[in-house]
Order: C-alpha cells, then structure tokens, then sequence
C-alpha cells in the first residue's frame, strides 16, 4: 500500500502543513516537531515527491541542455563534444542536487533562423519547465534567442559574446585557434592548404583575412564543409587528393575522421606527413595519440567549457551574477607526427 503525507501527517500528530514545511525546509518548525516527523517517515518509510516537492518550491530541478542538431552518436562528428561537454555540465549539477533534460531539436535550421518557427528550447524556458537553459553550441540567431537575452532569462551559451552588456557566455576562439591552425601550416611553409570542417561563415571570413594580411601569391587556401556522411566525406577526399595539384596541408575539424583519411591517403600511395601534413581539433585530451601516426591538435576542452558554463548559470541562479559575462577559454596546439616542415629553398 502506498504511503502519503496524510499518514506521516497522522502518525507524527501534526497537520499535513507541518510535515510540508519539514520536508521542504521551510518556515519555522520545532525541533520536538521535526523529530515528529522525521520519526514519522523513517517508520512509514515515507518517499516523498519530489517533482510536487520542486512544484510547491517554484523549481523543477532541471537545467536544460540544447545543441543546434543532436547527431546519432553511432555516425557522427562531434560526439566526443557533446560526450565531454555533457560530463562537464553534469559535474557541477550533481554538486548541486539537479538534472540534465536533453532538448532535442526537431525543427528546420533554416526555418528557425528565418524566424518561421521557434527553436525547442525556448518553450522549456518560457513555460518554466527547466530551471536554465545551456546552449552547448553556437547559437541560432534568431528572435526567440534575443527575446530571451532581452529578458534575462537564465540561460548560457557557447560562442562569442553577441551584445557587448548582454548574456552570459563561454568562448573558445574559435576565430583564434583556427587562425593559429593558418599560421603554423604557413610557418611550416605549407602554400596549399585545404580546409575541411563543419562551419561555414566563421571559417571563411577568417581564411579570407587571413589571405589578405599574407598577401603571398603562392598561397592557395580551400575550404570544404565536411559531410557528417562516411561515405561522403571520403567521396570529398576522393575529389581533392586524385587530382593533379594536390594540398600539402589539410585541417581536418572532426576528429573522429581523421584516422580513416590518413588510411584513405594511404589507398592513394600518399603517406602523412610525408605527402600530406595533417591537423585536427580535439575535444577531449590527447585523443589525437589514438591516430596513427599521432596527429597535431589544437586542444579545445569541452570538459572546462561546459563545466564553466554551468557554474555561471547557477552564479546567475543564485543571484550571485549580473546577466553579463564572458569566460574565455584558452586552447593551444600539442605538435605530435602530422606535420612535416617544407623546405622552399
């Protein structure tokens, strides 16, 4: 028979009220009272509910997490960001008695950033159905989005900071790290370098202030969106690596590829670093020793990005943050076997 608080309430002889205000620490009870109760529930071996609990408290206990597309983890790019910055956020929510709900985004993209429909997470966040909101990848600039940081709602996101005196973010330079990835193929004398990652916009604006600061006719800069797909990303590498003039630099964003095109490059009678030197982006420490051979990265800890994002929204949570702050992440290149200086004399 299932046990409620009308009977703890009976046993210890006191009002339902009462045994409330002990389960739920508030208002003033006495200590002869909360024993009472106490008593009460370990005889009856009482469970309380905790979701009506969190209800009576204005709190669900729940921070939601949102990443713009939520790849199949079995195919993907990207998992060890998202695997890593889930470890991050959960970190600091078990420290603090909360749960992770994972918003899944069922929308178009395109749809969402044309404002023809809202992304997931805002309904969570306006119907009060989530403590805060963390945003685990660059966001959809869209109206919802601003709304929100209009109202101050409790909510981090992953990028860079987008209103000088509004929200709260965590920034990895993504700019930055990718224009050192430039500059050390450059100083490597690498002339013909392709790109091959997952952001359009960003990436090409940096490639082409990158070119124009070197100002060298010699260099040849190609930037591919890489394809979740195997298949396709491989029908990619296909295109680059059979023809005539082929790049002796290749950064490959997704980490998780870059062993199956050093073994394509291998198919082709091309050797790395010899013919062609490689770069990633790790995510998660040392996963490019995994690689054969070893593969130079830049290492952007996930880990501590989430971590630290969901340290301020608790900040802000507990009244402990103005909605106005940026935590800059450092990340560095770990030179492994990838990279081969060229000698241009």
């Amino acid at each position: 028979m299932k046990v409620s608080i009308y009977d703890v309430a009976n046993l210890a002889g006191v009002s339902i009220s009462t045994v409330s205000r002990v389960l739920n620490k508030s208002g003033y009870v006495s200590s002869k009272t909360e024993k009472k109760v106490y008593d009460a529930v370990e005889k009856l071996n009482f469970i309380p509910n905790v979701i009506a609990q969190n209800l009576a408290n204005n709190e669900t206990k729940l921070i939601g997490l949102y990443f713009t597309s939520l790849p199949n983890i079995n195919v993907t790019s990207s998992n060890t960001y998202i695997l890593e910055f889930i470890k991050g956020v959960n970190e600091v929510l078990i420290r603090w008695g909360y749960h992770l709900l994972l918003i899944n985004e069922i929308n178009d993209i395109k749809k969402i950033m044309s404002n023809q429909c809202k992304p997931q997470y805002y309904s969570f966040i306006k119907q009060k159905r989530i403590d805060g909101l963390i945003i685990g990848t660059t966001p959809i600039l869209c109206s919802s989005f601003f709304e929100l940081l209009d109202h101050k709602m409790p909510m981090v996101f992953i990028g860079e900071k987008i209103l000088n005196h509004t929200g709260l973010n965590v920034y990895a330079q993504y700019k930055q790290y990718s224009r050192d990835i430039l500059d050390y193929f450059y100083d490597q004398n690498h002339r013909y370098i392709n790109v091959l990652s997952m952001e359009k916009e960003i990436m090409g604006s940096v490639i082409r202030e990158f070119e124009i600061e070197k100002k060298d006719e010699e260099l040849k800069l190609e930037h591919f969106l890489s394809p979740l797909n195997l298949d396709s990303y491989l029908d990619l590498l296909g295109t680059i690596f059979t023809q005539k003039n082929k790049p002796t630099g290749l950064l490959v964003e997704d980490t998780s590829k870059v062993q199956q095109t050093i073994n394509f490059l291998n198919n082709l009678n091309l050797d790395a670093p010899n013919d062609v030197s490689i770069i990633t982006i790790e995510h998660k420490f040392q996963d490019g020793e995994q690689c054969l051979p070893a593969v130079t990265s830049v290492y952007v800890p996930a880990y501590q990005m989430a971590f630290e994002a969901t340290t301020m929204l608790f900040e802000y949570l507990q009244g402990n943050q103005d909605f106005n702050k940026e935590v800059i992440v450092d990340s560095k290149i770990i030179e492994r076997d990838s990279v081969k200086s060229i000698d241009r004399n």
